[in-house]
């Protein structure tokens, strides 16, 4: 599932092609994958991008929205008037008056887009804790959701209620990062611990933004012109069961937790 970097490079990405276009029609050819009446936004304009956690949106004229989460499988790729081409698993196409498109192409069909009014979709994102980034995800605010919970930090960290923007991908690298054992209970943190392991999510995510996402070993995430992120070439311990740690060299291991693949150095994180 897309994460905050790989989200965030799509929105930089789509931003430079689609801003200020106006939408002519929507395509619905699944309908579990478009929610509401897309015929309510044809003929407005784009004015911005955004992004919330793990969700892109389109800020349209006359107050409307359109929300989108990739989850599983879900891609957006953006073809120009001289290069449409249907694709595969395409479940909604947006047309655009300069006879452009974007397509939204999901295998499992898991993702979706949701069409708000700006009043419900601030509504909606009031559910999500702080991004990494902001201001109010220090020392303090970590170490206060962490001493309240006896579950495994890294399931802490993927509580987008709590922390939002960060999956599977970016929990593991950045517990590596901070030298943190994902089964260690959250409240078992010493603060020095929770200052190393904040850094540590800010300069992953920070890298993974630098190297336009992870297209991991499913290869799902695409940026709109079809390519791969390269932050996968990066990774110290996601997919690396079996392989050398870079610091220790030690084999690194794999467990499951909450139901995901969990990589860890034994040696190195404690």
């Amino acid at each position: 599932m897309p994460e905050l970097p790989e989200v965030e490079t799509i929105k930089n990405s789509l931003e430079k092609k689609i801003k200020g276009n106006i939408i002519s029609s929507i395509e619905v050819l699944k309908k579990k994958s478009f929610r509401g009446n897309q015929n309510k936004v044809w003929g407005l304009e784009i004015l911005s991008l955004g992004r919330r956690g793990k969700n892109l949106y389109f800020k349209l004229e006359k107050e409307n929205n359109l929300l989108i989460h990739l989850k599983m499988t879900g891609q957006l790729i953006y073809q120009t008037k001289n290069k449409i081409e249907d694709l595969k698993h395409q479940r909604v196409v947006i047309n655009f008056n300069d006879k452009s498109r974007l397509v939204f192409n999901d295998l499992r069909i898991f993702g979706w887009i949701k069409l708000f009014n700006n009043k419900d979709l601030e509504k909606e994102f009031t559910i999500l804790g702080p991004e990494p980034f902001f201001k109010e995800f220090n020392d303090g605010y970590l170490k206060k959701i962490l001493t309240r919970s006896r579950r495994a930090i890294k399931l802490s960290l993927l509580d987008q209620k709590k922390i939002s923007g960060i999956g599977n991908i970016y929990a593991n690298e950045a517990l590596y990062q901070a030298k943190i054992l994902p089964i260690r209970p959250s409240n078992s943190l010493t603060d020095k611990e929770i200052k190393k392991l904040r850094l540590g999510i800010i300069k992953v995510l920070r890298k993974g933004i630098k190297y336009k996402g992870s297209t991991a070993a499913d290869e799902n995430y695409r940026l709109p012109d079809g390519s791969k992120g390269q932050y996968q070439t990066h990774f110290k311990v996601y997919q690396k069961n079996g392989k050398k740690c870079h610091q220790c060299k030690k084999l690194i291991k794999k467990i499951k937790l909450g139901g995901r693949g969990t990589f860890y150095c034994p040696v190195c994180q404690k």
